[in-house]
Order: C-alpha cells, then structure tokens, then sequence
C-alpha cells in the first residue's frame, strides 16, 4: 500500500493542497474519493494552478480496518509525543514520522501562494456533512465559501490533531466529516468536497456554476443544522475499563437537553449536565472520546 494517492502539478503559480484520507484505519472511504478525484482530473488533463498532493494517513491500521494499532494518529500532533518518538515503538510513531517528512518537503521545497491541510474523516454515528476547523485569518474565507457547518474551540478538548499542527504553522488546517464509516454516501461528498475546496482556493477553476450549485447540493442536506458556527463546549472522557456504552439513536447535531441520558458505564447512566447539541457520540470499539458537546455561536 503506497503512501502516496495522486499528485497534480499546475503550469502557473498557486496554493498547495495537501489531501489525507485514511488516518483512522477504519475510514477508507476518503482514500477512494481522493483516488476517484485525482484520477479523473489527470484524464482530463485539466489546467491547474499550483500543485496538490493526496496522501494516505495510518497504512498499518488501513491494512486491519482499525482506527488505529497503538495510539491514535490524530492525537499525537504535539510536543508530548514528539519528544517520545524516538524512544518508543509505537506503529502510530512510524507512520507520524512518514507523514510529516512528506508534509515538510511539501512546505519547504513548493513554491505556492498559500498552503491549506485538508483531512478527510467519517463517523461512527449518522451525520451532516461538516468541519472541524480553528476560526482564524487563515480558514475564514476559504470556510465561508464553503458554506458547510463548522465546529471551532478545540482547544483543551481536541488536542494533538493534524489540523492543528498544520495550523500552528501559520497555514490554514480543517478536518472534513462526510458522513458514516460504511454509507457509500460518503464517498460521494468527500468527491464533492475535493472538488469544491480545489476550486474555492483557486486550484482548479474549471469549473461552470451549475457544476458548482450540483457540488454545493451534494454536500446540502434537509438536516442541515438552524446555525453554522459551533463551539466545543464539553468532551466526556472514557476511562479505562469504565464500560462505557453510547446510548442508541443520537446523530451529530442533535439537541439534546440538561439531564437527559447520553450513555451509561459500570457505575450508571452518564446524564448531560447541560443544553447542548451532541457532537460525534461514539458507535465504536476505539475511541476514548466519548462524546462532545456543542453550542451556536452568534455570528
């Protein structure tokens, strides 16, 4: 299994895109939206302005269908496990140490305008299409015209992600979620959102507005949340060996209100201690995320 996905390279200056699918194990369906774009862009011989690349994430974790072997990769991102990374042989470590050599070559040997990281996820639980993002100078424009909901204050609650390593580089970094593991759907608007996110930034223009508004609707859903801005509020962390159980039937975005049972665990039932909406409930075997918490954010 090759680490890279596809490259295209553009005749005139532009930005550099730096596609990854796959770096949860257990969500391929990024990887084949990426293969399905690039390929089909490369038969058109299409013009384009910059350069783009496409990379698979955790190799080792895809091959087993797993989110992840060791550690998950997109928690690793920061100075703890950097300055562990030689001293333990962690699988997780490995592919880290692959991704970022590619990502820094990228960064410092392209000539480009701007630099955006774009990785591709799913979820456990039924979801709209959306981003997970920090709401900077950098993002703000290229989100907005992606007009697609957005999730911000990751802070404390989200640590050692890709996107913010990549952010605190001083370039522009989100995570796409186009729906779940296993809906072919999914495929679909990840394809969607490829395509959008090299037009929006300038990459690939070759685009007609009806192209565009056919896109844009894919991405659409009659779910489509009142607001789009939202702002982690709360994270439930699973401990070790707590029996931790997601109560049935939440989807992303669902309000959800001060008492009412979200999961239980081997000492009861875990009640929200607030209004909310809940934020990417955990329907599977890996993960110590539990669930989150968001809120609107006037905008």
């Amino acid at each position: 299994m090759e680490r890279i996905i596809g490259e295209l390279q553009g005749k005139k200056a532009g930005p550099l895109l730096i596609f990854i699918g796959g770096l949860h194990g257990n969500e391929a369906y990024g990887i084949k939206a990426l293969d399905n774009v690039f390929k089909k862009l490369k038969r058109q011989e299409a013009e384009f302005c910059g350069r783009a690349i496409a990379i698979r994430g955790n190799i080792e974790a895809l091959k087993r269908s797993s989110r992840y072997i060791d550690f998950d990769l997109n928690r690793i991102w920061d100075k703890h496990h950097f300055n562990t990374i030689d001293k333990l042989n962690v699988v997780e470590y490995n592919e880290l140490k692959e991704l970022m050599e590619i990502m820094d070559a990228e960064l410092n040997t392209v000539e480009y305008t701007q630099a955006f990281l774009l990785d591709l996820h799913t979820t456990s639980a039924p979801t709209i299409p959306f981003i997970v993002t920090q709401y900077d100078n950098h993002n703000q424009l290229f989100i907005n015209r992606l007009n697609v909901p957005f999730i911000t204050g990751l802070s404390g609650y989200l640590d050692g992600t890709v996107l913010s390593w990549f952010c605190r580089k001083g370039h522009c970094g989100l995570a796409f979620e186009a729906g779940q593991h296993h809906s072919r759907t999914s495929i679909i608007k990840h394809e969607a959102f490829v395509m959008l996110s090299m037009f929006h930034t300038g990459f690939y223009t070759g685009l007609h507005q009806s192209e565009l508004n056919w896109l844009q609707n894919i991405l659409d859903d009659e779910l489509i949340p009142k607001h789009q801005h939202y702002s982690l509020v709360e994270r439930y962390h699973i401990d070790a060996d707590e029996d931790f159980k997601m109560a049935e039937g939440f989807t992303n975005f669902q309000r959800i209100y001060k008492g009412e049972v979200l999961a239980t665990n081997k000492y009861g039932e875990i009640l929200s201690d607030m209004d909310g909406n809940i934020f990417m409930p955990l329907y599977q075997d890996q993960g110590d995320d539990g669930f989150f918490i968001i809120e609107p954010v006037d905008r």
